[in-house]
């Protein structure tokens, strides 16, 4: 029997830098880098890295899984152009991953059947991203969509919600480059992309550069 190519998978939404080669749930290597702010130095190395322990090329490949966001634009763009470098080299296919499915399909593991959570991870001062999820068992399905809210409203409201992500308060904040594969190889089959030119990080918030002038 020929054992099917593994997937690899590449999160650098927030403040770690991961990467995963991952064949299925039990079978995986993951290398994981918690320096801050050194996604860009980081990636080909762990990428490197992880594709020795796991005594595989990228030609051995099926394809890269790469978290698309909502998160930190630079780690979006870093995480991105890394997979579409080495996607266009080896000629492979990316699967562009949620950032928060993500998240949710790891939090299912903290969470109960039936159960509501949410997702939080800041902006900036003033705004978070926002969405919200049930447990369906091994699965989850959406309960409030994603989008951004105010730091008021969020307080307001969802305050004693049982709350993943950096303005929540659950540990879990990022997915796991094993989170990303996992959510690529249940899902990732219908959102496989060869024709990466209009493959872009999901922002949901426009990208402004400080002090300039918007007209």
């Amino acid at each position: 029997m020929i054992e099917e190519k593994p997937i690899l998978a590449i999160e650098t939404s927030g403040e770690q830098c991961s990467v995963c080669v991952l064949w299925n749930n039990e079978k995986y290597v993951e290398t994981t880098s918690r320096i801050k702010f050194s996604h860009s130095k980081m990636i080909f190395s762990i990428v490197e890295n992880t594709l020795s322990i796991a005594e595989v090329s990228l030609n051995d490949v099926h394809s890269i899984a790469v978290s698309i966001g909502p998160g930190s634009f630079t780690g979006l763009r870093i995480g991105l152009a890394a997979a579409k470098g080495m996607a266009l080299g080896a000629s492979l296919s990316i699967i562009p991953v949620p950032t928060f499915e993500a998240i949710a399909l790891e939090a299912l593991s903290c969470t109960k059947n039936g159960e509501k959570f949410f997702i939080a991870n800041k902006v900036n001062k003033e705004e978070i991203y926002f969405a919200g999820f049930i447990n369906m068992g091994n699965i989850y399905k959406f309960a409030y969509e994603l989008g951004i809210v105010s730091r008021i409203e969020f307080e307001h409201n969802f305050r004693d919600e049982l709350i993943f992500g950096n303005a929540g308060n659950q540990q879990l904040s990022f997915p796991s480059a094993r989170s990303i594969a996992l959510w690529s190889l249940l899902f990732g089959k219908k959102y496989e992309q060869t024709n990466f030119d209009l493959l872009e990080p999901l922002y949901i918030k426009d990208f402004l550069v400080k002090g300039a002038n918007v007209k």
